[in-house]
């Protein structure tokens, strides 16, 4: 026999609603002024505009008995696979105004325990009541939670464009955070084996602001107007302006049909003529335009003493110089926006941790709620494993070997757009990246105690700064040059200079170190790299790599591991599509876009604590390698700059008969 059963029932319910934005300041006369803007714009909603709860139960149940066919006499004991399960579920979606948002979310999975043995009313009758007893206790107290997590996210948009000096600045801020706790495995009590349970958080704090400066621009009258004077099409609109010029001539006599020239030098032939007589009335003839400087007219009757006047349309003419100048000021307005975006990420991983998860994933611990608000809301830091170990928050079954690990990460980067001229765009980027992983394990000994500082702490990670390095992109290593590069002479050379500076920096921490003695011998260094700083020194050599290909004084160049964000340097992508615009360019092409691209990556691969390094109270190591260098801080394997054309230069071309045509050099 297999029986099989399922059970799922489930509730769910749902509130939306709309809620009225609240303006309590927006009548306030006083408050128009755009000084008050920020506080005239306070608004707020008086309640969430989702709820949202569901509940579902799902039950498992499976029987099988099997049958011994060669000896039925032999009873084969039925064997059973039990599975209840209570998942909650809520929702909450809150403005609490237009510019700050909140939403959180949460799952709660939860264990029917069940006794061993059979749960069926009819065959087990007196196994099926003390089944009933038990899951009935267990739905009570909402049964035993084996997984719980929540998310929880803010989004701010900063009213820092409110404010009238700022108005074309916007800036946004967003926090997201998650915790969650997931149940360790239960074991018999005979073995005596508890490794408790598992909790982790993590939060991410995002920052981005953008400067629209074609929008500060625009705030002035005279900037403005250098703004539509050199976008495209602005001479061709300038040249349909015109403007009118009179010419005008006094005691001019005619006679009747004969024919008398009149030069006005207005340089059209779009003119009006107009001859006054003595008496104020208009004298009738016929004009003829001969040039753009001479009318002839023909008198209808004779008239003396007569006031002629000339009106000429003539387009309007632009001082080269103004033009110039125009196109000049608009380069130094070349920055449209900038923008920056920072990111900063960290979470904990903590095993072996005992409190149960009741109210959001807590329980109360010796009257302290563990792990706590602030870690449940994703805040980390180092000190909350010491933390857990003070408060008897760890198990001591000295089985548990999963480590714990707190990460760390943080993202910088930065973004401009300049225009020099219309036609002609490039996008600047600069980025920063550090992440870092720290593990170490808290482990009781037999005793049940904990040791006094972490046992194993290993730190790995990655980094990544984005640099220039285009001033050795194109060095050739020829047989004319004896196949030598320059750039790694310049590396061997700001060896020694680095070398140097290391040994400064050092005699300043630790006053008894000799820089040019040999500690084993005593007799003075024959070579000119300091005392543990030698030719394969990671803490020489990787300042040096860095200094001779980006071409930076190694005299000047940042000692530090991880060079800080004042020392990222911008990668740009240039596109002109200005081709376009000229009218034999038309003819033949739809658009011509000419691309170029450079990006250039100075990269710590992965770098790893080294377990050797030991710094005394004043932060120096004195523990040397085999080659009697200073051990470094971190294993640093690898270090690349990374360097690409993509593309040097891209030519793309449609064609008016639908054709494209690509060049690319990369």
């Amino acid at each position: 026999m297999d029986l099989e059963r399922n059970y799922k029932g489930g509730i769910n319910y749902n509130f939306e609603a709309s809620p009225k934005n609240i303006t309590p300041f927006k009548n306030v006369k006083f408050l128009n002024s755009p000084v008050f803007r920020i506080i005239k714009d306070f608004n707020f909603y008086p309640f969430p505009k989702s709820i949202s709860f569901r509940t579902d139960l799902s039950r498992y149940y499976n029987e099988v008995k099997t049958r011994n066919i060669n000896n039925p006499n032999l009873l084969i004991t039925p064997t059973f696979r039990k599975d209840f399960e209570w998942t909650r579920m809520f929702d909450i979606k809150y403005d609490l105004t237009r510019q700050l948002k909140i939403d959180f979310t949460s799952t709660n999975i939860a264990r029917i325990d069940e006794p061993e043995g059979a749960a069926d009313r009819k065959r087990y009758q007196s196994d099926y009541e003390n089944w009933r007893d038990s899951v009935m206790t267990n739905l009570k107290q909402l049964g035993r939670t084996i997984s719980y997590n929540h998310f929880f996210n803010v989004t701010y948009n900063i009213p820092i464009n409110k404010l009238p000096l700022l108005s074309w600045v916007t800036a946004n801020a967003r926090l997201g955070s998650d915790y969650s706790w997931l149940a360790g495995a239960l074991y018999p009590d005979s073995m005596n084996i508890n490794l408790g349970n598992t909790i982790k958080n993590h939060t991410e704090l995002t920052l981005s602001g953008t400067a629209n400066l074609s929008t500060l621009y625009s705030k002035s009258k005279f900037l403005k107007n250098i703004e539509n004077n050199t976008r495209p099409g602005a001479v061709q609109r300038m040249q349909t302006e015109y403007k009118t010029e009179t010419f005008t001539r006094n005691n001019v006599n005619f006679r009747v049909d004969i024919m008398r020239p009149l030069v006005h030098n207005l340089k059209t032939k779009d003119v009006k003529v107009r001859i006054v007589k003595k008496d104020g009335t208009e004298l009738k003839g016929k004009v003829e335009i001969i040039s753009e400087n001479r009318v002839n007219f023909t008198s209808a009757e004779a008239a003396d003493g007569t006031q002629v006047t000339i009106e000429g349309r003539i387009p309007k003419k632009r001082n080269p110089i103004t033009v110039t100048g125009e196109y000049m000021l608009r380069a130094l307005m070349g920055v449209r926006s900038v923008s920056m975006t920072y990111t900063s990420s960290q979470g904990q991983f903590l095993p072996g941790f005992l409190p149960e998860a009741k109210f959001m994933g807590m329980s109360k611990t010796n009257n302290v709620s563990a792990p706590g608000l602030p870690f449940i809301l994703g805040y980390s830091n180092r000190n909350f494993f010491q933390k857990a170990v003070t408060n008897g928050w760890l198990t001591t079954d000295t089985l548990l070997n999963t480590p714990a690990i707190y990460n760390n990460k943080k993202d910088f980067s930065l973004r401009s757009v300049v225009e020099l001229f219309p036609g002609l765009k490039i996008d600047l980027n600069a980025d920063r990246r550090f992440l870092e992983n720290e593990s170490s394990y808290f482990t009781a000994d037999y005793n049940g105690n904990f040791p006094d500082s972490t046992r194993n702490r290993v730190i790995t990670g990655t980094f990544s700064i984005s640099i220039i390095s285009w001033g050795t992109a194109f060095e050739k290593v020829s047989k004319k040059s004896n196949y030598i590069s320059t750039s790694f002479e310049n590396f061997k050379k700001n060896a020694t200079i680095i070398s140097g500076r290391r040994a400064e920096a050092r005699q300043i921490l630790d006053p008894g170190y000799d820089p040019d003695t040999d500690p084993e011998t005593g007799q003075p260094l024959e070579d000119e790299f300091k005392s543990g700083y030698g030719r394969t020194s990671r803490e020489v050599l990787i300042p040096a790599f860095y200094a001779a290909y980006t071409k930076t004084d190694p005299k000047k160049v940042d000692l530090s591991t991880f060079p800080s964000a004042f020392r990222m340097m911008p990668n740009w992508r240039i596109t002109f599509d200005g081709f376009s615009k000229f009218e034999f360019v038309k003819r033949v092409f739809r658009s011509v876009n000419i691309t170029h691209q450079y990006r250039s990556v100075y990269q710590i691969g992965s770098y790893t604590t080294n377990l050797n390094y030991f710094a005394d109270g004043n932060g120096v190591n004195n523990i040397r390698d085999l080659q009697r260098n200073f051990i470094q801080k971190y294993e640093i394997n690898t270090v690349t700059v990374s360097e690409q054309f993509s593309p040097m230069i891209n030519v793309d071309m449609n064609w008016k008969s639908n054709l494209t045509s690509r060049f690319e050099w990369r």
